[in-house]
């Protein structure tokens, strides 16, 4: 009998699963200038699809936080050009999504980037610098 708290909330969060892969763009952009904007064009963002995106009531250019028990952070939200599973969400390897990466390896001594489990809303914060994620 429960109401749906999500209509009164003012940035109802949402479950999504983050993948993280590697960019050559954001590779070449890195080796240019590793706290350019180029390099954060390419880094601090979040692609999901359309459905996802509808269905969260979010558009491309958003700002949105992501967080977990690891870390929060806030990026740019873009549309997938590929039609996705729901439920995913991808960011390129980098200080942003690193922040959201357990410092446990399960033994294998690899962290775990494929299936980072995460809360996103939207948000009206600043894009996290490269800076603050580098201090920690």
């Amino acid at each position: 009998m429960g109401m749906d708290v999500g209509k009164f909330m003012k940035n109802p969060e949402y479950e999504i699963k983050l993948t993280t892969h590697r960019d050559i763009f954001q590779v070449e952009a890195l080796e240019y200038d590793r706290f350019g904007d180029e390099y954060k064009k390419h880094s601090a963002v979040v692609v999901m699809g359309k459905d996802d995106m509808n269905k969260f009531g979010l558009k491309t250019g958003d700002r949105v936080r992501l967080m977990n028990s690891f870390g929060s952070i806030v990026v740019e939200l873009r549309e997938s050009k590929r039609e996705e599973p729901g439920g995913l969400a991808f960011m390129v390897n980098s200080p942003w999504s690193n922040a959201l990466v357990s410092d446990e390896t399960g033994g294998r001594g690899i962290p775990e980037f494929k299936n980072i489990n995460a809360k996103i809303s939207r948000t009206k914060d600043e894009i996290t610098t490269i800076e603050s994620l580098i201090d920690r």
